[in-house]
C-alpha cells in the first residue's frame, strides 16, 4: 500500500514574497492585533518550536524533507490487538523512547513567551496549537490559565491514554510486558496492576479506576471510546521504559554523553536504521485494564477528537481576527480552520517562512522568524507596562534559542 504524507497541494501558482524588516513586520502584527479588539485568535505550528531545538516536519530541514521515504505508524496499526500490532508498538515505543528526552527537556523560546505576553495584555485570550510539545503551557505563567486557554488540536505528548480495553477474551502475547499468552487471567479485573497504576497515574486520578477529568482543550481518556478511560504521565511512562529496557537505556546514555542526538521529530519520534531490531523492546500495558496505551497525540489515520474539533471551530467563529504562526497547514485539520476564518470574513494574517496551504486565500503574509516578529510586536503593544508589570517583563525578556546539536539519522 502506498502511504502519502500530508503535504501542501501544488496549485501551479507561485507567490511573490514581500520583504519586510523586523520592525516593519512587528508594527504590522501589532496593528493587526490592535484592530482585533481583543478578540484575536492565534494558531501555531511546528515552526514555532524550532528555536527550542525541535525540528519541524517540513521546510528545508524538516523531517519529511530530509527523510523522503519515512513511513509513519498508523493509528489502526498501533492499536491492533494482534502480534502485528505488538510489533508496531515495539517499533513506535523504542523510537519514541529515544526521541522523547529532547522534547521532554525542551524550553520555551521567544515565540512561546511572546504569545504568553500577548495573552497577558489581553490581545489573545485563547489560542490553538498544532504542537504536542507543551511548550506554550510551559511559557504561560499560570498552569490553570494554560489548561483553560490553549487548545491542543493534535493532542499532547504529556500523557498516555488507554485506547483499547482488554476484556480477557482478546488477550494475547502482545501486551508488551513479556508475559506469555497462557499467563493471562480470564477476567478483566485481574489485569489491573496497582503498582503500575500508582506509578503512571496523574494526581487527579483519585482511585484506581477513576478516569481522567474531561477537558475540552486536550485529549483525555474519554476521547477513546474503546479504551477504559485511563490517562497517565508520559514522563513516568518513559521512566518505566528505562527500567524495562536497560540496553536501550545504555544506548540513549551513550548518545547523550557524546552530545550526539538522533534526528528528533516534533512528535518525539526518531529515525532509526532499516536494520534496527525492535523485538526485545518491552512496554507496559494499561495498568487499569491491561489494554493498549498510546501517547495522547493524533496519529496518522486518526481523526481529531470530536470535542477538540468542535471547540476549535467555535474559537474561530467567536474571533474577529486569525493569525497563523509557524505552520505550512499541510494537514487539513488545521487548514480548514484558516479556511473557515476566510469564509467568515475574518481578518487573517500568516507569519511563516516558506509556502503554506493557505497562501492562495490569505494575502497578508510575513516571511520572517516568528521569534523576532512576535517579540517586537509584543513589546510595542506592552509599552510602559513592559517595565512596570514584573510578570509581563519576564515574558518579554525570556526565551531560549538552541543551536543545532550534531545529529545522526540512524543507529
Amino acid at each position: 500500500m502506498r502511504i502519502s504524507i500530508p503535504s501542501i497541494p501544488h496549485n501551479g501558482n507561485t507567490r511573490s514574497i514581500i520583504e519586510y524588516t523586523v520592525p516593519q513586520a512587528g508594527e504590522m502584527v501589532a496593528e493587526f492585533l490592535r484592530r482585533g479588539r481583543r478578540k484575536n485568535l492565534i494558531m501555531t505550528g511546528a515552526g514555532v518550536s524550532v528555536d527550542s531545538g525541535i525540528a519541524p516536519y517540513r521546510g528545508e530541514n524538516g523531517h519529511y524533507t530530509v527523510h523522503k521515504t519515512y513511513r509513519p505508524i498508523f493509528f489502526h496499526e498501533f492499536t491492533a490487538l494482534s502480534d502485528k500490532g505488538h510489533t508496531y508498538r515495539q517499533r513506535y515505543w523504542s523510537r519514541s523512547y529515544l526521541g522523547f528526552p529532547p522534547v521532554r527537556h525542551a524550553l520555551p523560546n521567544k515565540t512561546h513567551y511572546s504569545i504568553a505576553a500577548l495573552q497577558r495584555l489581553g490581545h489573545v485570550p485563547e489560542f490553538i496549537t498544532q504542537n504536542v510539545d507543551s511548550l506554550h503551557h510551559a511559557a504561560t505563567p499560570s498552569p490553570s490559565l494554560a489548561a483553560a486557554s490553549i487548545l491542543e488540536l493534535h493532542g499532547t505528548l504529556a500523557y498516555v491514554v488507554c485506547v483499547s480495553r482488554l476484556d480477557g477474551t482478546s488477550a494475547r502475547a502482545n501486551r508488551g510486558d513479556g508475559r506469555a499468552e497462557t499467563s493471562f487471567p480470564s477476567s478483566a479485573s485481574a489485569l489491573f496492576d496497582p503498582d503500575m497504576h500508582a506509578r503512571l497515574a496523574l494526581p487527579h486520578l483519585h482511585n484506581p479506576r477513576a478516569t481522567a477529568s474531561h477537558w475540552s482543550n486536550t485529549s483525555t481518556g474519554s476521547s477513546y471510546a474503546p479504551g477504559c478511560g485511563f490517562r497517565g504521565s508520559r514522563a513516568a511512562f518513559q521512566d518505566v521504559l528505562t527500567d524495562w529496557n536497560p540496553r536501550w537505556a545504555d544506548f540513549s546514555a551513550e548518545m547523550a554523553a557524546s552530545n550526539t542526538l538522533l534526528k528528533t521529530n516534533p512528535d518525539g519520534d526518531v529515525q532509526l536504521g532499516a536494520d534496527t531490531n525492535y523485538s526485545s523492546f518491552m512496554y507496559p500495558p494499561c495498568p487499569s485494564c491491561g489494554g493498549v496505551l498510546k501517547p495522547a497525540v493524533v496519529f496518522f489515520g486518526e481523526s481529531v477528537p470530536d470535542e477538540l474539533r468542535d471547540r476549535s471551530h467555535a474559537l474561530v467563529a467567536s474571533s474577529d481576527s486569525f493569525m497563523l504562526v509557524g505552520s505550512s497547514l499541510a494537514t487539513y485539520s488545521a487548514f480548514r480552520l484558516v479556511k473557515q476564518a476566510v469564509e467568515e470574513r475574518k481578518r487573517v494574517m500568516i507569519v511563516n517562512i516558506g509556502p503554506t496551504r493557505a497562501d492562495p486565500i490569505v494575502p497578508d503574509k510575513i516571511e520572517l522568524p516568528s521569534s523576532d516578529v512576535l517579540g517586537n510586536a509584543a513589546k510595542l503593544l506592552a509599552g510602559s507596562m513592559g517595565s512596570s508589570d514584573p510578570v509581563l517583563k519576564h515574558l518579554l525578556e525570556s526565551g531560549v534559542k538552541v543551536q543545532p546539536t550534531r545529529r545522526v539519522t540512524s543507529s
